[in-house]
């Protein structure tokens, strides 16, 4: 058996679909896969040694990426020294090429029909999904999205949970913040619901003063700030660009880590948190209740109230944070890369 991955989503330098396709072949028998990506600048592939990567993100990274890659993938699609093609994005430009070799797909959510509407991509969504030999859908959740939205056959859908990789040492881990926190992890698009958890946060903030909110991902925008200071929150909304190591420190060392999304294809950040012992607080909407099932505390995601409820719950009983982390200590172990791969390789092997 050998998979062919094209080099498309290996440009992200940060991202829960690189890091899926990247921890997922990790845990592919080495000799079982090739990637079209000649260079890539993404930190999971570099940490685990898969192939070539640049030091680090640079200006017009993304268009020289494509220059390379693009002709180079045609080349090497076109040499059929392969036996399934993995595509990591939905581009079908080296279809011609491919001629009648199987084609794998992973759909993650369906953002780009709800609350992104991206016409053009969708268009090139549909025609990679009719093509596809084989779908990978990465919840029950998003099969559900993906067959109410697109006609593909129920029998080309196959789900595949993500995985994750269990730390050691979290003990060692000193406390990055040395205040009280809430984590909250990701971007802040509409969908995230970050603005109705600010407001939350904001009548929160006036029983527990001394309780911060930490975000990831990218830095605060000046409208974000000046809604905070709006709200009276600005001395404790706390941006931090965080690498894999500080991520841990940041869910090890935290109150708890909410998730108010109203939509997510899968919700990777609820396994990290229960891989770093931090209780996690989200919302009852999506495929949260299908990945999360009881070792969550949930709220309403559209109720500010529901939401503070949750908070000041959380908050005070020390004893609910203790159970809801042995109960994701328990959950989290149902999630591996190892499994992730073996139901993938099942998949390919289905298709010769």
């Amino acid at each position: 058996m050998k998979v062919l991955f094209d080099h498309t989503l290996f440009y992200q330098v940060y991202g829960g679909a690189s890091k899926y396709f990247a921890m997922m072949i990790n845990s592919l028998p080495r000799d079982t896969w090739k990637t079209t990506a000649l260079w890539s600048c993404n930190e999971y592939v570099r940490s685990k040694h898969l192939f070539r990567t640049y030091p680090k993100k640079f200006r017009g990274q993304d268009r020289i990426l494509s220059l390379l890659n693009r002709p180079y993938t045609k080349y090497v699609v076109g040499k059929k020294q392969y036996d399934v093609v993995h595509q990591t994005d939905f581009d079908h430009y080296f279809y011609k090429q491919l001629g009648d070799k199987p084609l794998v797909l992973t759909y993650h959510d369906a953002n780009y029909l709800t609350f992104f509407p991206q016409p053009d991509r969708v268009r090139l969504q549909q025609i990679a999904l009719q093509r596809a030999d084989a779908i990978v859908a990465v919840s029950e959740n998003t099969k559900k999205d993906l067959l109410n939205f697109f006609p593909v056959p129920e029998a080309k859908v196959h789900v595949v949970y993500h995985g994750i990789e269990l730390p050691t040492g979290l003990e060692q881990l000193p406390d990055p913040i040395g205040h009280p926190y809430i984590l909250y992890v990701g971007a802040r698009a509409s969908y995230k619901n970050f603005e109705r958890f600010t407001r939350a946060f904001a009548v929160y903030h006036k029983h527990y003063p001394d309780v911060k909110v930490v975000c990831t991902s990218y830095d605060f925008f000046s409208k974000e700030l000046e809604f905070f200071h709006q709200l009276k929150v600005d001395e404790n909304m706390i941006h931090v660009s965080a690498d894999e190591n500080t991520m841990r420190a940041l869910y090890a060392h935290a109150m708890f880590f909410i998730y108010p999304s109203l939509y997510e294809g899968f919700g990777m950040p609820i396994l990290e948190a229960w891989a770093n012992h931090c209780p996690v607080a989200l919302a009852e909407a999506s495929c949260f209740p299908e990945i999360c099932q009881g070792a969550g505390e949930y709220f309403d995601p559209m109720s500010i109230d529901s939401m503070i409820s949750v908070m000041e719950k959380l908050t005070e009983d020390e004893e609910r944070r203790k159970e809801l982390v042995s109960l994701g200590d328990k959950r989290v172990r149902l999630f591996s890369w190892e499994h992730c791969a073996k139901e993938h390789m099942k998949i390919y092997d289905s298709l010769l």
